[in-house]
């Protein structure tokens, strides 16, 4: 249990990430208020953020999103009201408020390997630009996160998101997996627990990574491929399509400014992340 008791607000709350994020800070005795679009409280709608103006807050974690380029592609608008006007609140919240930001963003706030930029990565890369804006301007404390492909129990993995969970849980319901691409395009998949201990090193030692940007993932040594992952998972109900816009063949973090500020390191391997997932889904789709 943390040693000094806060008061931490979290966008996202009923997500994946924020679920665990909450349960987590949770037991280690913080306060921990939810903010959440599926719950009716979307920062969105900046009335939902005004009954926090004077909570004597102690952090804000905004993993509130529309985390889907494919989705974003198809619905840029649903896309700009979720992540930046979303984003643009929780700044004027913590302008008000006095209160420090961590965000996550993405790293789909690169260019593609054709130069194009989905619609939920631009909406990510000015989200970013305005909490710089905010600090410069307002004094507003932030760190600004971008995970490679975060998988794990939770996650509602779909074929417009979380493509690794979406691969476990397809191949145990046996439905048909649409690869974009050749199936050679490779990501450092980061385990949910790993992420979370991040998140949480961030929100208790926020004072060692203030106003720093991180890119971040599983690291080489959980570089895989989606051709590798359907292998491991000895599933083979797949096709093929064209590449998506923005898409980039390979993308994997080496972690070495993550480690000038912390120790963390991720610690749980692909194969072992894989098959904690397919027994979660498995047992879920037993119940």
């Amino acid at each position: 249990m943390s040693s000094s008791r806060l008061r931490v607000l979290v966008s996202g709350a009923s997500g994946f990430i924020g679920s665990h994020l909450v349960d987590r800070l949770t037991s280690r005795g913080h306060v921990v208020y939810a903010l959440d679009k599926v719950n009716g409280t979307s920062t969105a709608d900046f009335s939902n953020l005004i009954p926090f103006v004077g909570c004597r807050l102690d952090r804000i974690v905004h993993l509130g999103a529309s985390a889907s380029s494919q989705i974003s592609i198809r619905d840029p608008r649903t896309d700009f009201t979720d992540n930046l006007i979303g984003t643009f609140n929780i700044c004027e919240l913590a302008r008000l408020a006095k209160v420090a930001i961590i965000f996550n963003s993405t790293m789909k706030i690169y260019p593609g390997d054709d130069g194009l930029i989905s619609p939920y990565g631009l909406s990510k890369k000015v989200g970013e630009m305005y909490i710089r804006e905010y600090h410069e301007l307002y004094d507003v404390p932030f760190v600004i996160n971008r995970p490679s492909s975060v998988y794990g129990p939770r996650q509602n993995g779909t074929e417009d998101g979380g493509w690794l969970s979406w691969f476990v849980k397809a191949s145990l319901m046996n439905e048909r997996i649409t690869l974009f691409g050749n199936g050679t395009q490779s990501r450092d998949a980061l385990y949910i627990d790993d992420h979370i201990d991040l998140l949480v090193e961030e929100v208790e030692e926020f004072n060692s990574f203030k106003n720093e940007d991180f890119d971040f993932g599983g690291g080489q040594t959980n570089e895989v491929t989606l051709l590798e992952a359907l292998k491991y998972l000895r599933y083979e109900n797949y096709t093929f399509a064209a590449r998506l816009p923005g898409d980039i063949q390979r993308f994997v973090c080496d972690n070495e400014k993550i480690k000038q500020y912390t120790a963390w390191c991720p610690k749980i391997q692909w194969k072992v992340g894989v098959d904690r997932t397919v027994e979660y889904l498995s047992n879920t789709s037993r119940k």
